[in-house]
């Protein structure tokens, strides 16, 4: 039997500890770093809304709302009125206008954007005689900044007002535009 009170034996224990944690720091070791990087884009996305109570006069129901791909469909209009239950049909100088409201919606992701600035555009030129409108704002191929739609909140539903103008001298035909909204971040 070992004493270990000896001081042979506790040189002996003393050797042997070292020789272990000198064993065991021999092991073979490597490090490494990874250094990651990563781009946040901030994103704006616009939606088409009904208004509350849509279809009702003055705000025609839209196909597939709450998306950014909608349709208004205004009816058929005539001299002296309109088949539409929900467009609003107005005589004006020369001829007559035809308009619906909506919502615009524009929410953001990752920007520190306060608002935004609304810009609407159509894709073909209209017939002549025919003018159309977002609120005020006569449009053309060419967008154009909607009068006072240059600090919108985000998040919130801005009612816009499409209009249509028709001549009287406008022969019988479809009309049909697309129009093109764009959102930008102030």
């Amino acid at each position: 039997m070992f004493n270990f009170s000896s001081p042979s034996c506790r040189q002996i224990f003393v050797c042997i500890a070292a020789l272990a944690l000198s064993a065991s720091s021999c092991r073979a070791q490597a490090t490494a770093n990874l250094n990651v990087t990563m781009n946040v884009q901030s994103t704006i996305s616009l939606t088409f809304q009904n208004l509350t109570g849509a279809p009702k006069p003055g705000a025609c129901a839209l196909t597939n709302a709450g998306t950014n791909n909608v349709g208004l469909d205004l009816g058929t209009a005539f001299f002296i009125f309109t088949t539409s239950p929900c467009a609003t049909f107005t005589f004006i100088p020369g001829g007559f206008q035809e308009s619906s409201q909506f919502a615009v919606q524009v929410n953001k992701t990752n920007s520190s954007s306060a608002n935004y600035r609304l810009q609407a555009s159509l894709s073909t030129p209209p017939p002549a005689n025919v003018k159309w409108l977002i609120n005020s704002d006569v449009l053309g191929t060419t967008p154009v900044a909607l009068t006072g739609q240059a600090a919108n909140a985000y998040g919130a539903q801005v009612t816009q007002t499409l209009a249509v103008q028709v001549g009287f001298f406008v022969p019988a035909q479809t009309l049909q535009e697309t129009i093109t909204f764009v959102a930008t971040a102030n």
